[in-house]
């Protein structure tokens, strides 16, 4: 039924499909790959990153759609939210020997570059064939855009932002003055 729990509903939806798409990373390429990470939730806006391994799904922000030409009657309105998730995984960094900066070797970074692109590309593709197979933002939730970007490393963290742009039916009241 419609109402005011849709938004959180879809949020939590898409947080299972991204958790199962990191999954997949240990199926494809073996146990020396992380799957997703235990801390997953519905953030309330942009998630702090103060723990590296977590999957994280907010709303921001929600929109109106286009509508038809000559369409501008108030009882014809297409929602568009923007679902987001962050995908972040401890990246390594450097440390101090004695006075000295000591970075991280090219061999640990590539190794930390190989999880995360192996992340990154295991959302793009599961959320992409769950869509397809409409296991995900069924039809009636139109999908207009999503997109991918990387998460600058930053306080020892890196990750995946991806968003999604659905239509999301809104939901009737019985109102009175």
């Amino acid at each position: 039924m419609a109402g005011p729990g849709d938004l959180f509903e879809t949020a939590n939806d898409l947080l299972l499909a991204a958790a199962e798409a990191l999954d997949t990373v240990p199926d494809f390429l073996g146990t020396g790959f992380l799957g997703a990470p235990d801390r997953q939730f519905i953030a309330p806006g942009n998630p702090v990153h103060d723990c590296c391994e977590q999957l994280a799904v907010w709303v921001n922000p929600v929109g109106a759609g286009s509508r038809s030409p000559g369409t501008l009657a108030p009882v014809m309105q297409i929602t568009r939210p923007t679902f987001r998730v962050h995908a972040t995984r401890c990246v390594p960094t450097g440390r101090l020997v004695g006075k000295q900066y000591v970075p991280p070797t090219p061999e640990v970074l590539s190794a930390s570059a190989e999880q995360h692109l192996a992340d990154g590309w295991a959302l793009w593709n599961h959320i992409f064939n769950m869509v397809n197979a409409e296991l995900l933002f069924q039809q009636c939730l139109d999908m207009v855009q999503w997109n991918m970007t990387v998460i600058t490393p930053s306080g020892g963290c890196v990750g995946w932002e991806l968003s999604f742009v659905v239509g999301l039916d809104g939901y009737a009241e019985e109102l009175t003055t």
